[in-house]
């Protein structure tokens, strides 16, 4: 106990110096030198063209590089567990797919009221799929059954939004391909609260479920027999998680790999199945990977995100999919 307490200390407090580390750089690195004895903590914003880029450049995608590694790892370390697959994540079973559907409507359709428009689009995409995949997984013992239909899923909602895209005026077009390479650059001040809130929402419902989540890896059984309401915990998991990808993908896009690799690689840092623990670690582990890659801002997103995600994918693929 002493060992793994250690451990986990040790690498709680690695990833955190890793991701202020990283946080710096994403302030301070960019083809315009802003030094930091000038700009202080002042009150106003746009007090030079220094204090401008960092506070609407640089501190906005800060920002939504943390939130965004805090949603995604979360909701995929939570649907991985929650459907015993190591291949299930907001990205595969569809939900985020389900999400970009939402986004695709407020973008291209013209039913769009603002960000919060956006983001209530995007949360209903991604609780309509939600509820498709809890009707699948209820039917079927079968956990690679939830993979296929994620990708069913993922073809119906690219045949939606093509006719979608085939109906639209250029401009609607244009913002539309651009938000769907995924950025962590288009957050504003006017979406930062609003997406901060969703993730905390989605968080806290996640965490809620934390003894629900340890004892479901035994089994839904395991779980009403340790005194556990199995709905409920099911229910919380599966809201949490829906807010997590869709407010991550109203804001930066569908956003690829980060909740499907995240948790495979907290898993093999804190090599413990406590979700007390894996939670956080998980959060600062995707944390710290979409710090890195927005300091790539000149690269897609989705194209450094994957040099990460696809072998780490490859790896459980070759190691059997054991989750642990």
């Amino acid at each position: 106990m002493v060992s793994a307490n250690r451990r986990a200390i040790v690498c709680f407090t690695a990833l955190t110096l890793l991701g202020f580390l990283f946080a710096y750089l994403t302030l301070s690195s960019g083809s315009v030198d802003v030094r930091w004895s000038d700009l202080g903590w002042r009150c106003v914003p746009y007090h030079n063209m220094q204090h401008q880029i960092f506070w609407e450049i640089r501190f906005p995608r800060m920002v939504a590089a943390v939130l965004s590694g805090i949603a995604l790892a979360v909701s995929g370390l939570s649907l991985q567990t929650l459907f015993k697959n190591p291949l299930a994540g907001p990205f595969v079973l569809g939900i985020s797919s389900g999400a970009s559907f939402g986004v695709a409507l407020s973008l291209l359709a013209g039913f769009s009221f603002g960000h919060l428009g956006v983001l209530g689009a995007a949360s209903a995409g991604a609780l309509a799929v939600t509820a498709l995949v809890v009707w699948v997984a209820s039917r079927f013992e079968k956990s690679s059954v939830l993979l296929i239909v994620g990708l069913l899923i993922g073809y119906f909602i690219d045949a939606l939004v093509s006719l979608l895209i085939a109906n639209s005026d250029a401009e609607s077009l244009r913002v539309y391909v651009s938000w769907g390479m995924g950025s962590f650059g288009r957050l504003t001040y006017d979406g930062l609260w609003l997406f901060a809130a969703a993730v905390l929402a989605g968080v806290i419902l996640v965490a809620l479920s934390v003894k629900y989540l340890n004892a479901v890896r035994l089994g839904d059984d395991f779980a009403r027999g340790v005194g556990l309401n199995v709905k409920r915990g099911r229910a919380l998991v599966l809201l949490g998680a829906s807010i997590l990808a869709a407010a991550c993908t109203a804001y930066c896009g569908p956003v690829a790999f980060v909740g499907i690799a995240v948790p495979h690689l907290a898993y093999l840092l804190f090599k413990t199945s406590n979700h007390r623990v894996l939670l956080p670690g998980a959060s600062l582990c995707g944390m710290v990977l979409c710090l890195a890659a927005s300091l790539f801002n000149t690269v897609p997103l989705n194209a450094v995100l994957s040099l990460v995600g696809v072998p780490v994918i490859l790896w459980v693929v070759v190691r059997g999919g054991r989750m642990s």
